[in-house]
């Protein structure tokens, strides 16, 4: 299968997910994701704004700002696939911004890619084996092997896949999680 026959497979998917059920699975991922170690110990957390068909990551959002921890959100830039991280001080330095993804204001500063502890980030479909299929802009498999860190992929259990078509540039995730838990993905590569 092509990537993009399972994204609109997917696509079909969501669609079908009752709310109960995607409102109860996401908010069990952010429980599972804050009782993480690798959230815990991380000092800077990039995490992405869910929209629609992702996980609703604001209690993820409103967790790493309570817990004192350097927020840093995705900010597409006007190059194509390319994106950096901006620190959010609060929910309110969240606006509106390229395909009507809440994104950080412009005049939040830059957090460097290097300086990330965590990167929490979305996908279409993924699995255990840390395999991503996100919706074909690029943005995180350009900007991922910048950081120096792990990378958290969320992902609905009813979404994930095993047949996942995987390019040389597609970067893996160090962590699997749905609501049924975390998966340390190199124990399953």
């Amino acid at each position: 299968m092509t990537k993009q026959t399972i994204r609109a497979e997917v696509s079909a998917r969501v669609k079908n997910l009752s709310s109960t059920y995607c409102r109860e699975a996401d908010a069990a991922i952010c429980r599972w994701v804050i009782q993480s170690a690798q959230y815990q110990k991380a000092k800077t957390v990039f995490c992405y704004v869910g929209t629609e068909r992702e996980i609703d990551t604001m209690a993820l959002l409103r967790a790493a700002l309570r817990d004192g921890k350097t927020l840093a959100v995705p900010l597409c830039l006007p190059e194509k696939g390319l994106m950096e991280a901006r620190r959010i001080e609060g929910l309110g330095d969240l606006v509106s911004g390229r395909y009507g993804i809440l994104a950080p204001k412009l005049d939040c500063p830059v957090v460097a890619p290097e300086a990330i502890d965590l990167a929490i980030i979305p996908c279409c479909t993924g699995n255990a084996k840390g395999q991503r299929l996100g919706y074909g802009g690029g943005y995180y498999d350009r900007y991922l092997p910048r950081t120096e860190c792990p990378a958290m992929l969320l992902c609905r259990h009813q979404l994930e896949r095993e047949d996942i078509p995987v390019d040389e540039h597609d970067v893996m995730a160090d962590y699997f999680v749905t609501e049924r838990g975390v998966v340390d993905c190199r124990e399953n590569g």
